[in-house]
């Protein structure tokens, strides 16, 4: 049941169809690279009352038919141009999962219809069936989706483009079969073609889901490559550190004989004013002794700290470090070492521009009331943040390290903040 003599009631289907469709979007959305977002809810709006208008305009002076055939035109496309005006989410990512969105919403609809016209419901019975698929599509994207399609987004870079066509594809086709020559209603073979068409998509979206968690596969050994580099770099600095122990130690031994026997001589005497001074005079001989610095319990996050504040200490770069890192971290030490290591290089990196004199970092960390992380340094020239908060150095160096911080973020619900002021670059990262 279509009640296409009932205009009012076709544009509120379309309304909730259009707000049902926006809160999926929004439920998979990564709200942090959202600028200005009063603005964007008053954007939002304002393009659904442009929805309601020429929603009524085109049903009106055509049909309800006709809008269905051109929805793709009037909403869609203008629904996708909008989220990437008010978003840095790259173009090719953002209309594969939109789009995706759109199509999921278009099945939606039509099964809603199909239900209530075996039902023989009426307009409230298909408002309240299209609420309750819609709000069950929410929870299935929040609980489920969300998270899966915010790590792969965040970890794989390339073959967006040739991935967004898929979705488009689909869209255009199921609009042909379920609306030319007429509507799907009235032709019952065109209904088993749509849900048919259906399974096809669910098979290639499985597919394409092989391949992101390939991609994702991939990218994660790479960071764990890069972990076990981080390791055996640090395992390499302690053992260097405990030979020098050793050696320091084997020299203590041998000068604990003679000091032994020189007490003891003292002692024969009865000069215990001696004896005081002798030991005083001894007593630092063992300050030499290196002691492998340790900044946390984590093996991994600790070999990260290690090998890059020692590569920092060896680059003449003047250290000021207060660690207070937790025995129990609030996400997997491989990514957390990986997005530390990135703001630990960037200021090694930058400091090597400068002068000697010049080469100062300070690395602060506290655990409470949360994990936060802290790097400043100085830098060369100038400066700039793009629309997302990055920095973009003039060099146009390091970006790929802010770019991985930023992706780090934006996978496990983190804060980071950069802010460039006197000459001076401050990197925060909160979870």
């Amino acid at each position: 049941m279509l009640f296409e003599d009932n205009l009012a009631f076709l544009v509120l289907k379309v309304l909730i169809t259009f707000v049902g469709t926006i809160a999926m979007m929004a439920s998979t959305a990564n709200f942090k690279i959202v600028q200005k977002k009063p603005v964007c809810v008053a954007v939002i709006l304002g393009y659904g009352v442009y929805v309601v208008l020429s929603t009524f305009l085109i049903i009106y002076y055509f049909d309800y038919e006709h809008f269905l055939r051109i929805f793709i035109l009037t909403i869609s496309c203008p629904a996708v141009l909008l989220l990437h005006n008010i978003s840095d989410e790259p173009f090719a990512k953002l209309v594969f999962t939109r789009a995706t969105h759109i199509l999921v919403s278009l099945y939606i609809a039509a099964t809603v219809t199909l239900i209530n016209t075996a039902l023989h419901g009426n307009e409230l019975s298909d408002i309240l069936l299209r609420l309750l698929f819609y709000l069950l599509a929410m929870l299935v994207d929040f609980h489920f989706v969300r998270h899966i399609l915010l790590d792969f987004a965040g970890t794989v870079k390339k073959g967006w483009g040739v991935l967004s066509l898929i979705p488009c594809a689909f869209i255009v086709l199921s609009v042909t079969v379920a609306l030319y020559p007429e509507h799907y209603t009235k032709r019952p073979l065109s209904i088993v073609t749509i849900y048919l068409l259906g399974a096809v998509m669910v098979a290639v979206y499985f597919s394409i889901g092989s391949y992101l968690s390939m991609q994702y596969s991939r990218s994660q050994s790479e960071q764990n490559r890069e972990i076990l580099e981080l390791q055996l770099e640090n395992i390499r600095r302690e053992n260097a550190d405990i030979e020098a122990l050793d050696k320091q130690t084997k020299i203590i031994r041998h000068d604990l004989r003679h000091i032994l026997s020189t007490v003891a001589a003292l002692a024969e005497r009865g000069d215990t004013q001696a004896i005081l001074d002798f030991v005083e005079n001894t007593a630092g001989l063992s300050e030499d002794v290196p002691e492998p610095r340790r900044y946390c319990g984590d093996p991994i996050l600790d070999a990260t700290l290690s090998s890059y504040l020692a590569s920092a200490s060896e680059a003449g770069i003047e250290l000021e470090t207060s660690l207070s890192i937790p025995s129990v971290l609030p996400v997997d030490s491989s990514e957390l070492s990986v997005c530390f290591a990135n703001m630990l290089e960037s200021g090694i990196h930058a400091c090597l521009e400068l002068p000697a004199g010049e080469r100062k970092m300070r690395v602060r960390c506290i655990h409470s009331p949360q994990l936060m992380f802290e790097v400043t340094y100085p830098f060369h020239g100038k400066m700039a943040l793009d629309k997302k908060g990055l920095p973009k150095p003039s060099n146009g160096g390091l970006t790929s390290s802010f770019r991985s911080i930023a992706s780090f973020c934006d996978r496990h619900g983190a804060v980071y903040s950069f802010a460039a002021e006197n000459d001076r670059l401050r990197i925060m990262v909160a979870l």
